[in-house]
């Protein structure tokens, strides 16, 4: 179990690309999971020290406040609201911006992760973006009419609980699912459980991360070696970390549904950064 006020603290960034406050949850070199906030007029561009560009994919997901997220290669750029996450694949540029009067909270699943050379590492050695750009003028002169051709050109595309592909834990939709990510190394759920949800222990295969978003949870781990391991119960913030071959059962006890995010990790041994 992870409260959010014991996870480890880093500030990243620069006076060219702006500054980011992280709260790490978990980094491995499987998954890379952290919060992060944006304060109300923040933002994180990019610098020479600090290229916003990594190897591995990463999901963005908004747990409060409102975002525009850009990729200043191409002027690509969408506003976030909370409850909605950004998929960003792979050797895409990316900037982020909070003009609003609240905070935005983001919780961030990067996988293969930083311990794999996936991210600093990686984005110092791409070439420099040459010009940010903050209006995308491939469809000028062409609006409404290039809409769905904009939308099949997107590399930065929003997901929602609605958006996702559905679907049930086990058979009961009182612990409905929504996977918004599934590349070959990060999987990215969004879940909701509901008062009164009884299901089986099922097997973690991938190394994972659950962030509680909202309610509370109860988390029972039972191991094929010590058999019943422990039950821990989370509040809104607090995340758990589920290794492979551990078995997991969420259960509900209040009268409002527990809502969570769950990001999972896969990344072969031998694996390297695209050059």
């Amino acid at each position: 179990m992870i409260r959010r006020e014991d996870v480890a603290h880093h500030v990243w960034g620069d006076t060219v690309a702006g500054f980011v406050t992280d709260r790490v949850i978990s980094s491995t070199d499987q998954l890379h999971v952290l919060e992060y906030e944006l304060p109300p007029r923040g933002e994180f561009r990019h610098s020479d020290v600090n290229p916003t560009i990594f190897g591995g994919d990463v999901l963005y997901f908004l747990a409060e406040g409102r975002m525009i997220i850009a990729d200043p290669s191409t002027g690509e750029m969408h506003l976030m609201k909370a409850g909605e996450g950004v998929v960003i694949p792979a050797t895409t540029w990316h900037n982020a911006f909070n003009p609003y009067s609240e905070v935005a909270r983001v919780i961030e699943f990067f996988s293969p992760p930083p311990a794999r050379g996936a991210a600093s590492d990686f984005a110092r050695r791409q070439a420099p973006l040459e010009a940010a750009h903050y209006v995308d003028e491939r469809w000028s002169g062409r609006w409404p009419a290039a809409f769905h051709e904009a939308k099949q050109a997107r590399r930065l595309p929003i997901m929602s609980f609605d958006t996702g592909l559905l679907s049930f834990r086990d058979a009961a939709p009182t612990h409905l699912r929504s996977t918004v990510v599934d590349t070959d190394y990060l999987t990215v759920m969004l879940g909701e459980v509901h008062p009164g949800h009884v299901e089986d222990f099922a097997s973690v295969t991938s190394e994972s991360v659950l962030v509680l978003i909202e309610g509370e949870l109860w988390v029972d781990v039972w191991t094929e070696d010590d058999g019943y391991a422990s039950t821990t119960v989370l509040q809104e913030g607090d995340a758990m970390f589920l290794p492979i071959g551990v078995f997991e059962r969420l259960l509900v006890r209040r009268h409002t549904p527990a809502r969570y995010v769950l990001g999972s990790g896969s990344v072969p041994e031998g694996w390297t950064p695209p050059a």
